[in-house]
């Protein structure tokens, strides 16, 4: 089982279907084979060798896949990085996991090292920075690695995450036992290769599907580009979603789009039903996780539950757990644990095999969550970050989604401050929408009507910018 090869067999099997769409025009499925050919012989003559560490940089767009492939079949490991990484956080990720080199669009400084152009008209300028002659392999205790992803570190230290050429092609097979996509589909993409490249960038083009790259993240320009190309299905984030219902425009989607997807954290069940209601497509969650991949999602029930993450694939197991592993009964909130194909193989450094990593078998996701009556898993919120206010439990992420929800507010965070009668009260920040204005006194009133009153922010602050990570989650800590 080998990432690499999954292109080859598209492109025999589909050689004039539209691989991908982007800045640069269209580029059908044979044509896409013959550039990764091309850069691989490429890397191959500069010293590129199996089990080396290679970072891929580049935007969304052909350079990024043929750049990721290329080096695949090489034999290398490698590790995305998002274009909008500072130097020092890339610095960083490198002393955690030495490189042999580096594969980017020309973006920032250069690096230290040997730099070559390479001669591939459909990479986009990619050049190459040799790093390392005698790196080592990247991961030495995995046979077969392919990717190493670190995760958002939205509360401290990222940590390697490797997955073998196995591990991708089981997960993608996976979730699409949920998402049913065919060569059929045209799928809008929006989010960052850097972090989905590995599932879902690998499916689209194993199933001979069509990529189709949004020039922005802006509500018009998906709407625009939906309706350009056909789009048949979206894969966004509750901030898309947020921005879709706001926009005014007065563009619908096209009548070919007819699943919208949501990822990355909890959608709030109001965005979902005003997505509904003014677009006429529900949006489905999707719960993603770096170790295991897309193993629950909520494909069916959508318009019903919207708050709803739903149910695990097929071939995945899920169940809510206390402290010593035993199943919670329904409605009671616990550990979210999940096994399956295509889970990770171990963590980078320190080294650590899936095997130490799991409990009998099992991924405690770090992530609470009850099922409801209906058997469909929703989330709670994350074990860490629970705030104590007056004998009562209460998860940020429930309060940052209603305040994300008011109309000037771009995003949110949301924390635990001492109290001396209640032991700890909510604090909020907010970030505002370009042009927007509105009052912490206002904001708080909006989370009365919508928030028990223990969940209540006590205090709030409007903010010029809550940083986040370069996937998109808000920072804390």
């Amino acid at each position: 089982m080998n990432v690499f090869d999954t292109l080859a067999r598209s492109a025999r099997q589909w050689p004039e279907r539209t691989a991908i769409i982007d800045a640069g025009g269209a580029l059908d499925y044979q044509s896409l084979g013959r550039e990764v050919e091309a850069l691989r012989v490429q890397l191959d003559r500069l010293g590129v060798r199996e089990g080396q560490g290679v970072g891929v940089r580049a935007r969304n767009g052909r350079a990024f896949v043929i750049g990721a492939l290329a080096a695949l079949g090489c034999g290398a490991v490698i590790m995305p990085i998002h274009h909008q990484m500072k130097m020092d956080e890339l610095n960083d990720l490198i002393a955690q996991a030495p490189l042999c080199a580096i594969l980017d669009e020309s973006i920032g400084t250069p690096y230290p090292g040997k730099t070559v152009a390479l001669e591939n008209p459909g990479a986009n300028g990619l050049r190459f920075t040799r790093l390392d002659n005698d790196q080592p392999p990247l991961a030495p205790g995995m046979a077969d690695a392919a990717f190493v992803r670190f995760t958002s570190g939205t509360t401290g230290a990222a940590k390697g995450v490797v997955l073998t050429h196995r591990d991708i092609l089981e997960r993608t097979h996976a979730a699409n036992s949920g998402l049913g996509l065919t060569s059929e589909d045209k799928i809008l993409w929006v989010l960052p290769m850097a972090y989905h490249f590995y599932v879902s960038i690998i499916l689209y083009l194993e199933i001979g599907s069509t990529v189709i790259v949004s020039a922005d993240y802006l509500a018009g320009s998906l709407l625009e580009t939906a309706a350009k190309h056909a789009a048949t299905f979206l894969y966004i984030t509750p901030m898309h979603v947020r921005m879709m219902n706001s926009d005014q425009s007065g563009r619908a989607l096209p009548p070919s789009l007819k699943r919208v997807m949501s990822v990355s954290t909890k959608l709030h069940p109001q965005s979902a039903l005003d997505f509904l209601a003014k677009y006429k497509v529900p949006v489905s969650q999707g719960y993603g996780i770096i170790e295991v991949g897309l193993p629950i999602q909520n494909n069916d029930e959508a318009a019903e539950h919207p708050e709803a993450i739903g149910r695990p694939v097929a071939g995945f197991e899920a169940k809510i757990v206390d402290d010593a592993m035993k199943p919670h009964a329904e409605g009671e909130t616990g550990q979210l644990a999940l096994r399956g194909p295509g889970m990770f193989s171990g963590y980078l450094n320190p080294p650590r095999a899936r095997a130490e990593a799991l409990h009998d078998g099992w991924f405690l996701t770090g992530d609470l969550a009850h099922r409801d009556s209906g058997g469909r898993i929703v989330l709670d919120g994350r074990t860490t970050s629970v705030i104590h206010v007056a004998g009562h439990k209460v998860f940020p992420e429930e309060v940052a989604a209603v305040l994300d929800h008011h109309p000037a507010v771009l995003r949110s965070r949301v924390s635990a401050r001492p109290h001396p009668q209640m032991g700890e009260a909510i604090h909020a920040e907010v970030q505002l929408r370009p042009g927007q204005q509105t009052t912490s006194e206002e904001v708080i009133a909006f989370c009365r009507k919508r928030l028990s009153s223990q969940k209540v922010p006590a205090t709030l602050d409007i903010v010029a910018e809550i940083k986040t990570t370069t996937s998109g989650k808000v920072r804390h800590g």
